[in-house]
């Protein structure tokens, strides 16, 4: 393939200033060892085929897959075409503001989509794919609808759905309701991890997963109140008295 460049107006211009202008433009191209040939990619096959099988290699199997999902939904569709080599911040800015003009995620969202792209480009550095300054680095967060506030039940929400459930379900929201888990953490509860009156959390499960902790403090050691104590030893009753091996959820 060839590639053109406009280095000036052709008059005016005598061969000795036009040798002097291409000389940058060529000691780049001719550089040895700056790339090597399967370095020219477009960021699609960057992506799919060296970046996410790394992260899936390397990262939880819930943060690969949200890779992999803003990637999917969000990232391909605009800038998949893309040479990775000259991507430039004015390309990732169009993406970002074209993501917010939709209308149809958050601001916070298309942060992600910027952390996204910002790891992209410095593992491609890492690995040779890429150099220079990483090009999401100046991109700016476009202005986007906020983010929904979450919404936390109050005591008497929770007794009313209590109320309404039927076992095994109530205690299942009632541990959910008065620990504070994650979902994931929550599936991976046995009963090993109910001793005294507290609860901790050792694997948590993500779509049959199972994983270590998120983090250091996600280990710690969760005081179980009068209200769900109550409700585990019944169902820990209804299970024949269940010390080991199910998981307190079943």
């Amino acid at each position: 393939m060839r590639i053109a460049k406009k280095l000036a107006l052709a008059k005016g211009t005598t061969k000795t200033k036009a040798r002097e202008l291409a000389r940058p433009t060529l000691n780049s191209v001719n550089e040895p060892r700056r790339y090597a040939p399967e370095t020219a990619v477009r960021l699609s096959d960057f992506v799919e085929g060296v970046y996410l099988p790394r992260m899936k290699e390397q990262k939880r199997p819930s943060t690969y897959c949200g890779y992999r999902d803003i990637w999917e939904n969000h990232l391909k569709p605009r800038c998949a075409d893309m040479w990775l080599r000259d991507v430039r911040t004015c390309e990732i800015q169009q993406v970002l503001d074209d993501a917010a003009r939709e209308a149809v995620l958050g601001r916070n969202s298309i942060k992600h989509l910027k952390v996204a792209l910002s790891g992209v480009f410095k593992f491609a550095k890492q690995q040779g794919y890429f150099d220079g300054e990483n090009p999401v680095r100046d991109a700016v967060i476009p202005k986007a609808r906020e983010s929904s506030e979450t919404y936390a039940y109050s005591l008497e929400e929770i007794t009313q759905l209590l109320a309404a459930l039927p076992e095994p379900a109530a205690t299942i929201f009632a541990v959910a309701a008065f620990i504070g888990a994650r979902r994931g953490e929550i599936r991976g509860m046995t009963w090993e991890n109910y001793v005294n009156g507290e609860i901790r959390i050792t694997q948590p499960i993500w779509h049959g997963h199972v994983t270590a902790p998120k983090t250091r403090k996600s280990t710690g050691v969760i005081p179980v109140i009068a209200q769900l104590a109550n409700r585990l030893e019944l169902h820990r009753a209804r299970l024949g008295w269940a010390v080991s091996g199910a998981h307190v959820s079943e």
